[in-house]
């Protein structure tokens, strides 16, 4: 086979952080070529490489067999490297042929042949296999599966060759995702190559025909599909399964508490369906998964960010239905989003960031600075911020210190439940070590907390069970005995 693409001891640093530390990867014509690995081994930096978004990186890059350098993703297209990333670009409320041209050569013309594009978008889908799709209807009138495959046409239209899959079925039901697997097989056909990125190792061996396992920003091995099993594969990203340390193996041994929070047969659209759990007072349930698992969307739903297609929510003993984030904070509920930037003001003080949630008691029409001042400072020692400056702006903290903004202005709302996601993404040891300790300080006080990440190591230093996601669904619960990563990754 012909390869068309390599790259050569790739070195990325951030600061004097390097993220990849001499990473060779190669590609060949009508291949599909999978990159496995932990949050944080490298993957999406080598890829956004190779896709031309990070142009600052040492080593070689070499295309069809001449060394190329792309100073933007713009370029790497011209050059036929297209990707599809997990949040699709594709426009909803346009039709089918609009999306499957939008961005495409010729496609900025002033005028439009209606007939034309429409004939053209449906031979386009019919070379495919999706001539059943009707041209006319606006794309969000499909379900996710047809709407990524209208983004890998058209990047296939535009002149990829080499296209990069960043989680592909994270989203997709089995049916979709057999439909994605065909219309795979059909560009590998016509010797398009493709990358292939997903958490998702049962995907991947099913599709792949080479796997390239990244682990802390190395290359650790690229495999034959048929000399890899699921098992090993896990172990290769792991390391060695020998002495595993503290932070990947913990032992469960939770027991039977007062429910606080109970959420039966809960549904949101595409998100996740059927989830049923309970949440006990003074107990933290970790919620477990990859991107698109589901774990990391049902706390938007419980804090009333989505409302929920079916299924009920108990809190004390009485059925509620969410309406709002309002509506949730005054029920009892809190939540500290994934991203800080989000959650937070950060062109305003520390102090009015953490008044926020509970100014109406304050007083909505005085001004009551003073008041809001001492309160901060209240909760400025008590987590231990730094510096303990209520007058700097949020933005000025470390990410770690914002975490903490973003925990401690719920306490004076005195929360039934507490929802985390994320809470220690991004943070040095130091940080993480201070934000656990505050989460286990809150269990003590005997609130009932839900915590939502990808991050083993702050699932396994939290949580009394742990709830595993897969595709919006429960796949297992551990509630006693020992847990390793090697089982959460099994079972995610």
């Amino acid at each position: 086979m012909e390869k068309v693409l390599e790259l050569k001891n790739i070195v990325k640093r951030y600061g004097q952080v390097p993220v990849l530390k001499g990473v060779d990867f190669d590609l060949y014509a009508g291949e599909v070529h999978a990159i496995v690995g932990q949050n944080g081994a490298g993957k999406s930096t080598l890829m956004k490489i190779l896709a031309g978004v990070i142009t600052d990186y040492e080593g070689t890059e070499v295309l069809k067999g001449k060394p190329v350098r792309f100073r933007s993703a713009g370029e790497a297209q011209v050059h036929g490297i297209g990707m599809v990333h997990q949040e699709l670009s594709v426009i909803l409320k346009l039709s089918v042929a609009e999306n499957l041209f939008i961005g495409t050569p010729g496609s900025k013309k002033t005028f439009v042949n209606w007939w034309e594009m429409e004939n053209k978008a449906r031979q386009l889908l019919k070379d495919f296999g999706l001539e059943r799709i009707n041209v006319k209807r606006p794309l969000g009138s499909y379900l996710l599966g047809i709407q990524q495959m209208i983004e890998i046409i058209r990047t296939i239209h535009s002149g990829a060759k080499i296209i990069i899959m960043d989680e592909p079925t994270s989203a997709l039901s089995p049916p979709e995702v057999k439909r994605l697997f065909e219309l795979i097989g059909r560009l590998k056909q016509a010797g398009t190559s493709i990358i292939f990125i997903s958490h998702f190792l049962d995907d991947v061996l099913d599709i792949a025909d080479r796997i390239t396992v990244l682990r802390d920003g190395r290359k650790i091995t690229t495999l034959e599909n048929k000399d890899i099993n699921k098992a090993e594969l896990i172990r290769l990203m792991l390391g060695s399964s020998e002495g595993i340390s503290e932070n990947t193996e913990i032992e469960l041994s939770a027991s039977e508490k007062e429910p606080v929070l109970e959420i039966k047969d809960l549904s949101c659209r595409r998100l996740f369906r059927d989830v049923a759990f309970s949440v006990g007072k003074g107990e933290v349930v970790g919620l477990f998964g990859y991107m698109g698992a589901g774990h990391m969307e049902l706390p938007r739903v419980l804090f009333g960010l989505e409302v929920p297609e079916k299924g009920r929510v108990i809190l004390q003993g009485k059925e509620v239905k969410i309406k709002s984030p309002g509506h949730a904070r005054s029920l009892g509920l809190a939540y500290a989003p994934e991203s800080r930037k989000k959650a937070l003001c950060l062109t305003k003080p520390i102090y009015a960031n953490i008044t926020l949630p509970f100014l109406a008691t304050i007083g909505r029409f005085v001004n009551n600075r003073t008041r809001e001042l001492e309160i901060s400072r209240q909760l400025i020692e008590r987590t231990a911020l730094r510096p303990p400056k209520p007058l700097l702006n949020v933005g000025n903290l470390s990410g770690g210190n914002q975490q903490k903004v973003s925990v401690s202005r719920w306490l004076p709302t005195h929360p039934i439940v507490f929802i985390l996601s994320e809470p220690t993404r991004g943070m040095d040891v130091g940080a993480k070590e201070e934000i656990i300790n505050l989460v286990r300080d809150l269990k003590a006080q005997g609130m009932g907390i839900i915590v939502a990440s990808s991050e083993p190591e702050t699932i396994f230093a939290l949580a009394d069970r742990i709830l595993v996601f897969s595709k919006g669904k429960i796949v297992h619960e551990f509630k006693q005995g020992k847990v390793n990563k090697e089982l959460l990754f099994q079972y995610a």
